[in-house]
């Protein structure tokens, strides 16, 4: 997520901090590699989180009903943002080696999709709220989802690249 801040900071835009996940989240990043090393690819969102789940459970002893959920949500979208993260850089990396110079069209198409994925995010939080839902999860699943599909993306990119 550092890494991720630090790329959009000299890029000039902003990254929300993350909020519930650390150390103790339960989620096992290694869990989205192994999903992803299976060829499920795109669906790999979910990954570890249902072991996240069980260990945030045993952990977990306040009164707020959504902590373990939000725990591992924020977990996912982190490990996923640090996947983003990797993906973006190896592939300007590798325009930048192939003497491609669109990599100023690629650093605006991030910050685009980031606007989206902000605002998506954002109808879909308010929309679960009209339904008296948690907006909050439904935020925080659509920022892991949308972190995913995008590094699905982009990873698609970098290996049609030539070499």
């Amino acid at each position: 997520m550092r890494l991720l801040q630090l790329l959009f900071a000299v890029a000039g835009l902003t990254v929300s901090a993350p909020v519930f996940a650390g150390d103790a989240s339960g989620l096992d990043p290694a869990a989205i590699d192994r999903c992803i090393g299976a060829g499920e690819g795109g669906n790999c969102a979910d990954a570890g989180m249902q072991a996240c789940r069980e260990y945030a459970e045993t952990k977990y002893t306040g009164d707020d009903p959504d902590f373990v959920e939000k725990n591992c949500l924020d977990a996912s979208h982190q490990a996923w943002e640090a996947k983003l993260s990797e993906t973006y850089q190896a592939l300007l990396d590798k325009e930048a080696e192939a003497g491609i110079k669109p990599q100023e069209m690629l650093r605006q198409t991030e910050h685009a999709w980031i606007g989206f994925r902000d605002s998506l995010c954002d109808y879909r939080a308010d929309a679960a709220t009209a339904r008296e839902a948690s907006g909050e999860l439904a935020r925080l699943e659509c920022q892991r989802d949308e972190a995913a599909r995008h590094w699905a993306l982009l990873n698609a990119r970098l290996r049609d690249m030539p070499e």
